[in-house]
């Protein structure tokens, strides 16, 4: 469907926009692919209350802007009045359903189009549907977070987020981070953005009623996870060698917490702790739980260190699972720790924790840990396997292997293992970019300068690479010059992210042989899904091979469910402990065949769902010859749970 710029010519038509605005909108619309309300504010022709509140007032409704929609907390009632499906192809977001009326509330970026919300009204079996205005990336970003469990989802369109840590990047940037401003700027921002201008809550008709309730998911602090993520990820960007090493330590220590059922409040407690561990440390060392325990120079460092980041945030009135978390994350269950020597469960839950994923993120993405190279998920935990029970806790070591192998498989089946190298002298830009990359599940790292560039990519290369074209101390023209010159990295794709929107420069990137040439300012969320799309479409050239692991690891459905909603192609092989061996042959995501000994189609599928032992390989180069079956993914796992129910009756 042709993307539709009715928006900007009504706006162009009451004189609320300019000609050039209406232009710079409606190019900015085709060159990234989104919707024209999110190209109108994106492109800052206006700003999203101002557009949003003038759509209201045409369609006689009111309006919900992107800050309102990431604070509510929408029950599963609510949700499972509009199947995920149906929200992501009408970009629609229940908001609530009254039962006293069977009315069912809903936002969307056009509230007129009556046979959508005729539609909604049949599949919700409401007798009204009753819409309000909201921008279309804020509705998907809603549909992430809410139905998908994607807690970065607003991050790169929150815009009192962004202005909070705006203030924090005056700090930054003055290299001031000693405990006495890094203090003030935290408590400055907590303070910020506190003011809604949106739909209020007697328009929600009370939260309490209908499962709408505000939330900033701040565990209990002014600092929200969402700040703090971009704020670490900010404040790392010149760390070398631990750019986003505070961010992979929160994301698996969340794993963690969730998956020990913890409250919601107590796992972000715990997370926050991850995201603040290294603050303030400095030092010749990078401290974690496994350098303290085996050297002495660290040990020492931790000794005078450990308190640092608690002093830092003393006033910001951090929750009380976070400060002991920081305070005893060099304890050591053996009681050989410091500061004072706990032992097993005396040391907090969130200690334990994060001595485990801290020293994980550092053997895994540091290349100067103690190995001096990184290690594989299997090798860390190898290595942490060695402090069972003396260093860590043991418990807590095979969950934690749970989490992350069946997280590093989950990425290598989408990716492919696939690299970003970006090349950005923007902090703020390198920070969130890599942020946004990595929780698609990419391997994605940053450097500043085009030289670092270069001696990266000779030393380890990438499958794409996103540049600014000004850098230091040559540009990024000359830096795809010199890689095409060096058969090593010749062929390594390069797509411009920059500020200069010259027309020569455009021709001159082009000419060079980028793959894209993007234009600043855009929305990072649409930069991160075109290389999201250019890599999966690019995944054979790029080098994406295959991959291999245990049942154990990832059960069938699990890996079933993977590959088709991410619509991979290939040849899943499976082998199972009596000898036997399964093949299930992916299209896109749709299941065209499956073997399993003499048996095809849906009953060697349905057959082989009852082994929990085995291992499995992808071959992504497989093409499947036809299509032999017709039912989807999510109707052959259901109808392979109700055999095996029936069986075991």
């Amino acid at each position: 469907m042709k993307p539709s710029t009715e928006v900007a010519d009504k706006l162009l038509q009451a004189g609320v926009i300019s000609k050039a605005n209406h232009r710079n909108a409606v190019e900015y619309m085709h060159n990234f692919s989104c919707h024209i309300i999110d190209a109108i504010i994106d492109s800052n022709v206006l700003d999203e209350e101002t557009l949003i509140k003038w759509l209201a007032q045409q369609y006689k409704t009111k309006f919900v802007t992107t800050g309102k929609l990431k604070k509510a907390k929408i029950g599963q009632k609510v949700l499972q009045k509009v199947p995920v499906d149906v929200a992501m192809k009408y970009n629609v977001f229940p908001i609530l359903f009254e039962d006293g009326n069977a009315t069912l509330s809903i936002v969307t970026s056009d509230p007129g189009n009556l046979p959508v919300l005729d539609n909604l009204r049949k599949i919700a079996e409401a007798v009204h549907v009753r819409s309000f205005v909201a921008r279309p990336a804020a509705i998907t970003a809603a549909i992430n977070k809410f139905y998908k469990g994607d807690i970065h989802a607003f991050t790169s369109i929150d815009k009192e987020s962004i202005a909070a840590f705006q203030s924090m990047m005056d700090v930054y940037e003055r290299n001031l981070l000693d405990e006495g401003t890094m203090v003030a700027a935290t408590a400055q921002a907590a303070g910020m953005g506190r003011k809604e201008q949106v739909l209020s809550e007697e328009d929600l008709e009370r939260g309490d009623r209908t499962g709408v309730v505000s939330t900033g998911a701040k565990a209990n602090t002014g600092l929200s996870l969402e700040l703090a993520k971009v704020l670490v990820s900010l404040l790392e960007s010149t760390r070398e060698n631990l750019t986003g090493h505070s961010v992979l330590t929160a994301a698996n220590t969340q794993k963690v917490c969730e998956k020990m059922g913890l409250s919601e409040s107590e796992t972000n407690a715990i997370t926050l702790a991850a995201l603040l561990h290294d603050i303030g440390k400095g030092g010749p060392y990078h401290l974690t739980a496994f350098n303290v325990a085996e050297w002495q120079g660290h040990r020492t460092n931790a000794q005078k260190r450990y308190e640092t980041p608690v002093r830092l945030f003393e006033s910001a009135e951090l929750p009380r699972s976070t400060v002991q978390s920081l305070r005893s994350m060099y304890e050591r269950v053996d009681g050989k720790g410091l500061p004072d020597g706990s032992r097993k469960s005396e040391i907090p839950l969130g200690s334990r924790i994060l001595a485990i994923a801290d020293t994980f993120a550092d053997l895994t993405s540091n290349p100067r840990n103690p190995y001096r190279r990184q290690l594989t998920t299997a090798e860390a935990m190898q290595v942490i396997e060695k402090g069972k029970n003396t260093v860590f806790d043991g418990n807590l070591i095979d969950l934690f292997s749970f989490v992350v192998s069946g997280d590093d498989i989950k990425r290598q089946l989408l990716t492919g293992a696939q690299s970003i190298l970006v090349v950005d002298s923007d902090a703020e830009q390198c920070a969130i970019l890599e942020m946004q990359l990595t929780t698609r599940g990419f391997k994605a790292r940053s450097t500043k300068r085009a030289d670092e560039a270069v001696r990266i990519l000779i030393n380890e290369p990438a499958n794409l690479i996103i540049s600014e074209v000004d850098l230091k101390p040559f540009d990024g023209f000359e830096l795809k010059t010199r890689l095409n010159e060096d058969k090593r990295t010749a062929d390594i794709p390069i797509i411009y992210f920059t500020s200069r929107a010259d027309g020569k420069d455009v021709d001159r990137g082009f000419s060079l042989g980028a793959a894209d040439y993007l234009v600043k300012p855009s929305n990072i969320e649409v930069v991160a899904t075109k290389i999201q799309k250019f890599l999966t479409r690019e995944a054979p050239r790029a080098g994406a091979g295959g991959v291999s692991g245990s049942l154990k690891e990832m059960s069938i459905p699990d890996l079933v469910q993977i590959l088709s909603h991410g619509q991979k192609t290939g040849l899943l092989k499976l082998g199972f402990p009596n000898n036997t061996n399964g093949e299930i042959h992916f299209v896109r995501g749709d299941i065209y065949n499956a073997m399993y000994g003499n048996i095809r189609g849906e009953d060697a599928f349905i057959a082989m769902l009852k082994y929990r032992e085995g291992n499995f390989s992808l071959d992504p180069s497989f093409t499947a010859d036809s299509k032999v079956i017709n039912m989807t993914a999510e109707m052959l796992l259901l109808e392979g749970m109700r055999r095996m129910d029936e069986e075991n009756r």
